[in-house]
């Protein structure tokens, strides 16, 4: 069943108050506050849909354009309707310049009230739609190995479980965030998910950009700036490559995490948020710790639950799937088609750069392809390392049968065997155990022999 849209009625007028939820009816949840004070804790405790905000507050300073700009600050999503008796031509300037887009006056009628929050529920819908789907194609995750199938189980732990800190790890282009957003949607699609790189903040910004700041706390803070910890609304903060970040900073994150509290450079104000984090890393944390480079108590902190993102080699018989989403998804308006072979030798290769590599070069192919077909010369062409190791048709039928990472290691074997047999074929077949016939296929095979002569071998 769809949730009820929530509904914020803040106005001094208590008999106004009484009136909204008549004119609005039970189709919406409807929370009627008269102060200001009241109405703030309301909205940094709860996510609305629709705020129906009164400008002039009797016995305060302070008036509705304060509650629109805290509204505007957190970042809620919360639509703001000024319903005021304010005529004043100055006032109401500032009100229009202060970003309010929906304005009705204290005389309007109830059906010009219902339409107007009608307007903004059905806009909010449409915005989270459009998000719904953008959420959903980040957080696919392509593939139906073994690998993808515990890693899926895994997300499901971490959801059902309501684990506030998962620590993700993996090597660079496995598609971390792409897991972290996964978590996110579907813990709840309608919360925010923020990421914040860590590897790219240096020990100057870093309390601004994370833990935000107050006006004039440094030079250039023109104006107040929440933490992400605060904007998030409850939803999720994704810390990428936290084994990046400097030390000083760790300790200010180590204090957030702990106690759910931030304080902002410059004030002396500590505040209460609600957040989860996902943190991710390519480095070995146990090895930063030892190094004296990472925090040995904000590891134990994140690391609440662990998930490893698999390698792409690890997974070669997802590719298929893979090449055929990237090419759906790149070039919507194409039917881009791809041959059997050529999926083989994408399969040969051993992906240092992992599916951000693999998605990098079918767009680089699919770019540059006068026919909407790739064949076996367009990998090799973006691929020059495919051929010169897996050029061999036998070897393509293999690695298809059993992966880029077992050939590897067999040709690996091998290449030592020549290389110690100084390329006396005799004695690398005797080495190897194995037969002069069966040295002679399976080297052809590895793309070590061609013509029947040892392929100069490279010592490392």
């Amino acid at each position: 069943m769809e949730r009820k849209a929530k509904i914020l009625a803040l106005d001094d007028d208590r008999n106004w108050l009484h009136q909204v939820p008549l004119i609005l009816g039970s189709q919406y949840e409807i929370i009627t506050k008269a102060s200001i004070d009241s109405g703030i804790r309301e909205i940094e405790e709860n996510l609305f849909d629709v705020i129906l905000l009164d400008i002039n507050f009797e016995n305060d300073p302070r008036s509705g354009l304060d509650v629109f700009r805290l509204i505007k600050a957190k970042d809620t999503g919360a639509d703001a309707i000024v319903i005021s008796g304010e005529t004043n031509p100055q006032k109401l300037i500032q009100i229009m310049n202060a970003g309010i887009t929906s304005f009705l006056p204290k005389m309007c009628t109830p059906t010009e009230i219902r339409d107007a929050v009608s307007n903004a529920i059905s806009a909010k819908k449409m915005k989270l739609r459009a998000h719904d789907l953008n959420s959903k194609s980040m957080s696919q995750l392509i593939g139906r190995s073994e690998k993808m199938r515990l890693l899926r189980e895994e997300i499901n732990i971490a959801v059902s479980s309501g684990i506030k800190d998962i620590l993700l790890v993996g090597e660079t282009g496995t598609g971390k965030e792409v897991v972290a957003r996964s978590i996110a949607y579907l813990a709840d699609p309608n919360k925010r998910f923020t990421p914040v790189h860590c590897g790219a903040i240096n020990d100057g910004l870093s309390e601004s950009e994370l833990f935000g700041h107050v006006k004039g706390a440094f030079t250039g803070a023109d104006k107040d700036r929440p933490s992400v910890f605060e904007v998030v609304g409850g939803g999720y903060v994704f810390l990428d490559e936290i084994g990046e970040m400097p030390l000083m900073q760790q300790t200010k994150l180590l204090r957030v995490l702990q106690e759910r509290q931030v304080q902002r450079v410059g004030s002396s104000e500590v505040k209460d948020v609600s957040f989860r984090s996902i943190s991710a890393t390519n480095v070995n944390l146990k090895e930063a710790i030892a190094d004296k480079s990472f925090r040995e108590d904000l590891f134990y902190r994140v690391n609440k639950m662990i998930i490893q993102v698999p390698a792409l080699r690890d997974r070669l018989e997802d590719i298929p799937d893979l090449v055929h989403f990237f090419l759906s998804d790149c070039f919507p308006a194409r039917n881009i088609e791809i041959t059997e072979e050529a999926i083989d030798l994408l399969k040969a290769y051993h992906w240092p750069g992992n599916v951000r590599q693999l998605k990098s070069t079918i767009e680089a192919i699919g770019s540059r392809l006068k026919v909407d077909i790739i064949r076996e010369g367009d990998i090799c062409r973006a691929l020059p390392e495919v051929t010169k190791v897996f050029g061999a048709k036998a070897t393509r039928i293999l690695v298809g049968h059993y992966g880029a990472s077992i050939i590897s290691k067999e040709r690996d074997r091998f290449e030592k065997a020549i290389l110690k047999a100084k390329g006396n074929k005799k004695l690398a077949a005797e080495d190897l155990g194995v037969s002069r016939a069966t040295f002679y296929r399976r080297a052809t095979e590895l793309g070590l022999i061609q013509g029947r002569e040892i392929e100069s071998v490279k010592y490392s």
